[in-house]
């Protein structure tokens, strides 16, 4: 595939969607790995000494810190020519909604005085991106993986004591990024023709 670009007015969705994954990061499951696993970490270690806005900022690093592992690595990541695609305007527009819907967590959080259920909201929420991830990428792994996370997520919530709660939250969250990176199509799949 020469061009990336979807200018073209009335491409097929099956062309839509190769462009929207060859256009993907493939670090942005590691890099939603490495907040959560680094959230658990410290809410083990800092217990309620973590600050309620921690979930926020892990909740945002995995994009930029995403650009970040493709620029070290020299991988092609996102690349400004998939903006014109609706794919890739339907998923960003779906980040957006995922960041207005996160401060209703912390909100709830803070006035039920539980910063467990704050975790509990901000790692559900986060993950709604991979729903429409996966539809455009034509991969079943995006919604597995978003169905994984509330199930792990729930599950840590109601089956661990008080003081792991929060811990076992971001834990949960982090595992199911590693379903991710082992379960989803690879962008360069789609660069070499391959999906």
């Amino acid at each position: 595939m020469k061009s990336l670009s979807c200018d073209e007015p009335g491409l097929p969705l099956d062309i839509l969607r190769r462009r929207y994954l060859a256009s993907c990061s493939q670090s942005m499951p590691v890099a939603g790995f490495l907040a959560w696993a680094g959230l658990a970490l410290a809410s083990y270690g800092l217990g309620p000494r973590l600050s309620y806005y921690a979930c926020l900022i892990v909740a945002a690093i995995p994009l930029p810190l995403s650009i970040i592992l493709d620029r070290m690595f020299g991988a092609p990541g996102l690349q400004r020519s998939a903006r014109h695609n609706p794919i890739t305007q339907l998923f960003m527009n779906c980040i957006t909604v995922t960041g207005l819907l996160i401060p209703f967590a912390i909100l709830a959080g803070i006035a039920a005085h539980d910063p467990s259920l704050l975790m509990l909201g901000v790692g559900l929420y986060a993950g709604i991106v991979w729903v429409p991830h996966g539809w455009g990428a034509d991969d079943r792994a995006g919604l597995i993986h978003f169905i994984l996370r509330a199930a792990l997520c729930y599950a840590a919530y109601l089956l661990t004591p008080d003081w792991a709660r929060q811990p076992a939250i971001a834990a949960a969250v982090a595992v199911s990024y590693l379903y991710a990176l082992i379960a989803m199509k690879k962008p360069a799949s789609a660069r070499d023709g391959k999906s």
